[in-house]
């Protein structure tokens, strides 16, 4: 018993120790994703021009739920076709 006892303890120090890394991580994330994604990526390709519907499309920008994406795919789609 003494011997279980310890071995869930010992387990239990891992899974802390585990989740604390975890924790460290995400919070030095957040600190370096102040920028939107817009902004990152005209930084970072300053002379390329593209059309802002893009992150929307991607759903990065702004965040979108699973349904509103598709709702957004099916709209640039239409809105495509539709041009022709």
């Amino acid at each position: 018993m003494k011997t279980e006892e310890q071995a869930l303890m010992k387990e239990l120090g891992k899974i802390k120790r585990r989740l604390a890394l975890v924790e460290r991580k995400a919070a030095a994330l957040q600190k370096t994703r102040t920028t939107s994604p817009r902004a990152a990526f005209r930084r970072k390709y300053p002379r390329l021009s593209l059309d802002s519907r893009l992150f929307k499309l991607v759903g990065i920008d702004p965040l979108l739920s699973v349904e509103e994406e598709k709702k957004a795919i099916r709209e640039a789609i239409a809105a495509r076709f539709d041009a022709k």
